[in-house]
């Protein structure tokens, strides 16, 4: 949720779906919980863990819940858009029906967009029901940092960022190796690392696929050209062919669920928000959650001086949305004149002024320019 002024903007999760039906944030009931409790919860029978991620991230490491404890499920997704297909399967349906269901990525982000997901589909279909949904609040990454000897966590933590990989600090890390279940994809080995920049070669797959150092020199040198797969290509496991479950479209989902009066306030917020003095400070919202400030400064073009991402006052999560300082009022003016047109990669930026409130100071007292949102810790 982003709060200016009196507004409130709850930005919808698209995972490909048609934007007309794409699950709010709003939606989001799952509770954040901190990594401790997390950790006991794992030990719960009736319980599954579902690793959100990707499964090219999923083969380096994963949680491993004690016996007797929660299910870990791994819906082995080539990339987030599979997830509703997966999820609107049947037997996943039925799998989940009556239990916890706990679930986790990296940070938290992902989390925070298929339990959206999830609630609209329990949402359209009153059969679906658990006993609650539960994330862990910072992703992985916090659950490492607070168990440093690992916990449940076995092998690598995959990042996105120049570090690549995480593991438990204190963990040695033969131990680490030994976790590790993934394999290059040419000589079969037990290998944990990407690097090279390689992926399958299945025209419709291309994820980053693992080659050990010895594959890599032999290919790098041209001793070897295979034909790269991943294992699911390999095993022949294919989501994407199936359907998107159909869900029922936002404006009847507000219609059925929205207390007398509340679409017309609503309109009127959105007027009022519209109508707003011109001022240097912007609103950018309906952002894509991979953003960063130069993507910003790229897409407003010249004259962008701060980049401020405005984060959830509850869970300090960020879904898409900044305050943004121009150098001059004209500049400012521009970019609400061009407004319509402004995208960033296929997202069609939702700008106005917003000028700063009599009393208030912006930036605010201790603030720092980040190139990317914060993810909360």
């Amino acid at each position: 949720m982003y709060i200016l002024g009196k507004f409130c903007y709850y930005p919808s999760v698209a995972y490909g779906l048609p934007v007309s039906s794409a699950p709010s944030l709003k939606s989001n009931e799952t509770k954040h919980i901190e990594a401790d409790d997390y950790h006991k919860m794992m030990s719960e029978p009736n319980t599954v863990i579902i690793d959100v991620r990707n499964r090219y991230e999923t083969e380096i490491g994963h949680f491993q819940p004690p016996r007797g404890g929660a299910e870990f499920v791994d819906p082995k997704v080539r990339n987030s858009h599979e997830l509703p297909k997966w999820l609107g399967l049947p037997e996943t349906q039925d799998m989940l029906k009556g239990k916890k269901v706990m679930m986790y990525c990296t940070g938290g982000i992902r989390c925070e967009r298929f339990s959206a997901l999830m609630s609209q589909l329990k949402q359209d279909n009153p059969e679906f029901e658990t006993e609650g949904e539960f994330m862990l609040r910072g992703g992985i990454e916090r659950y490492v940092r607070t168990f440093p000897e690992g916990g449940y966590w076995k092998g690598k933590n995959f990042l996105f960022d120049k570090r690549q990989e995480q593991i438990p600090e204190r963990k040695p890390s033969e131990e680490t190796e030994k976790e590790v279940e993934s394999r290059c994809c040419v000589c079969k080995r037990i290998w944990g690392l990407y690097r090279g920049q390689f992926k399958c070669s299945v025209q419709d797959c291309q994820v980053p696929v693992i080659v050990c150092p010895d594959c890599r020199s032999e290919i790098e040198t041209g001793q070897k050209v295979p034909e790269l797969q991943c294992p699911l290509c390999e095993e022949g496991f294919r989501l994407r062919d199936l359907h998107t479950p159909a869900l029922k479209p936002a404006e009847k989902r507000k219609a059925a669920s929205a207390p007398a009066g509340v679409a017309e306030r609503a309109v009127k917020r959105r007027a009022k928000h519209q109508g707003k003095a011109p001022s240097q400070r912007l609103f950018v919202g309906s952002m894509p959650l991979a953003v960063d400030a130069t993507m910003v400064r790229d897409a407003l073009g010249k004259g962008v001086e701060i980049v401020q991402w405005i984060h959830d006052k509850t869970t300090g999560f960020w879904y898409g949305s900044s305050f943004v300082k121009m150098a001059t009022l004209r500049d400012a003016e521009r970019v609400v004149e061009a407004a319509g047109s402004l995208r960033i990669g296929k997202r069609k930026l939702r700008i106005n002024f917003a000028p700063v409130p009599d009393g208030e100071s912006w930036p605010p007292p201790g603030f720092e320019q980040v190139e990317r949102p914060p993810v909360p810790v």
